[in-house]
């Protein structure tokens, strides 16, 4: 078991030190003018984009406002009761809950 332990080593080893030997030993001196380089290429960030909004749709800020004037509006148990869907697209204000005499007794 330790013969094949140190075969495998021993192949592991050569093969690092061939992968060395075989690397191109001339480094290139950055302050050479004439040195080559590959050329750079612009690709701008902006090339795919597609805008998100559909044509026609309000801009984010107006739907998120409307949708926040919605939840403003309820009471602090407003997600607990149900609630008749609204006739309009104004958006819905929703009525105080009607208090019930165990309500006081939760804390």
């Amino acid at each position: 078991m330790k013969l094949k332990l140190w075969v495998a080593f021993g192949t592991l080893l050569a093969a690092a030190l061939g992968a060395q030997a075989q690397q191109n030993s001339r480094t290139l001196n950055p302050a050479d003018p004439s040195a080559a380089v590959p050329v750079t290429v612009y690709a701008s960030a902006m090339s795919g984009y597609t805008p998100a909004m559909k044509d026609g749709a309000p801009p984010p800020d107006k739907s998120w406002r409307a949708a926040n004037d919605v939840v403003g509006g309820q009471t602090a148990h407003a997600a607990h009761q149900p609630q008749a869907p609204a006739t309009s697209d104004a958006p819905r204000r929703a009525e105080p809950a009607a208090t019930s005499t165990e309500h006081h007794k939760h804390h």
